[in-house]
């Protein structure tokens, strides 16, 4: 069960049950007989409709639904989604979330630094490629099986390598910020090397860290 869910679950049946105290209590309250036969059963269904709603989807696994135009806000809520899920992986969702969250601070560091849209190539480059890392390990959190140990290794493997990955990515954004920063009012024409060597850097990067022919499992 998903964790995340139990608070929610606990608040609406407290709400509920505070609920029928205040609408059944004689002190409070002068309805008839009928209109208190009528209020216990209202709150019996609601109290079987809401619990079976929370706790279904309690048992969801988070994943990104619409991948091909999934922005910042869609792979948070599925990593921190994942964070309440009984899995082996906490530690590398963890790792996933503080990238996601270090990709979004250096896009707009980057932004700052220009008026325009000079710099979007290279945001949409490191973006595709580290987005697509965490579509893949989604897709791993989707398919592990928590009763083969093997599995569980192997799958953690797969996902500490992305992980990796990614902290490469991050290193190269983070240069080419900096590079960025100091060239200043710079020609154009320094600005388009420094774009072009972002996009060797990574495709470098994606080529050397080739990942296995099940990469895109479920994806």
């Amino acid at each position: 069960m998903n964790t995340q869910k139990l608070p929610m679950l606990i608040g609406f049946n407290l709400i509920l049950a505070v609920a029928d105290v205040i609408l059944l209590s004689r002190g409070i309250t002068s309805f008839s007989s009928t209109v208190r036969l009528i209020i216990i059963i209202a709150s019996v269904i609601v109290f079987f409709v809401g619990n079976y709603f929370i706790l279904s989807s309690a048992y969801k696994k988070p994943v990104v639904k619409d991948k091909a135009n999934a922005d910042y806000d869609d792979f948070e809520e599925a990593l921190k989604g994942w964070k309440g899920m009984n899995t082996p992986y906490n530690r590398q969702i963890d790792q996933a979330l503080r990238q996601l969250n270090q990709f979004n601070t250096r896009k707009e560091k980057l932004r700052a630094l220009s008026d325009d849209n000079t710099f979007d190539s290279a945001i949409d480059e490191v973006q595709a490629n580290m987005f697509s890392n965490f579509n893949r390990i989604i897709n791993r959190l989707l398919i592990f099986d928590k009763n083969d140990n093997n599995d569980i290794t192997r799958n953690g493997n797969y996902i500490n390598k992305l992980l990796v990955t990614n902290e490469q990515y991050l290193d190269v954004f983070r240069k080419f910020i900096d590079e960025i920063a100091m060239l200043g009012d710079s020609s154009e024409g320094s600005t388009t090397l420094s774009l072009q060597a972002i996009t060797e850097s990574l495709r470098e990067i994606r080529t050397n860290g080739e990942t296995d022919k099940f990469d895109d499992i479920n994806g």
